[in-house]
C-alpha cells in the first residue's frame, strides 16, 4: 500500500478516532501504534549508533526495499482482536 492510498482511506475516517493495528490473523490482537518511521531514519540511526561509515556513504538496501519505505510501528498489545478484520478491511 502506498502512503497516498493510506491517506485516502484514512480521510474517510473520524479524525478524532484512535489508530490501532490488528495483527496476526490466526490469533488476532489489537495493538496501539507507537509511531511512524522510515527505512532511511532507521538506517541513519543504525549508522550513528555504530559510529562507523561515512556520512555521505549510501547505505546498502536489500532488493525490494527503498529508503522512503514507511513503517507503522507496533505499540502496546491492548486486547484480543477479531479475525473478521481481514475480511472487511477496506483496500
Amino acid at each position: 500500500m502506498k502512503v497516498s492510498e493510506l491517506i485516502e482511506l484514512l480521510e474517510e475516517q473520524d479524525p478524532d478516532a484512535e489508530v490501532l493495528v490488528m495483527s496476526q490473523p490466526n490469533w488476532p490482537f489489537e495493538l496501539g501504534l507507537a509511531g511512524v518511521t522510515t527505512r532511511e531514519e532507521m538506517l541513519r540511526a543504525d549508522r550513528d549508533e555504530d559510529g562507523d561509515g561515512d556520512e555521505d556513504e549510501e547505505p546498502r538496501l536489500e532488493r525490494g526495499t527503498a529508503k522512503n519505505d514507511v513503517f507503522l510501528v507496533e505499540g502496546e498489545q491492548l486486547r484480543y482482536g477479531s479475525k473478521t478484520a481481514w475480511s472487511v478491511a477496506t483496500r
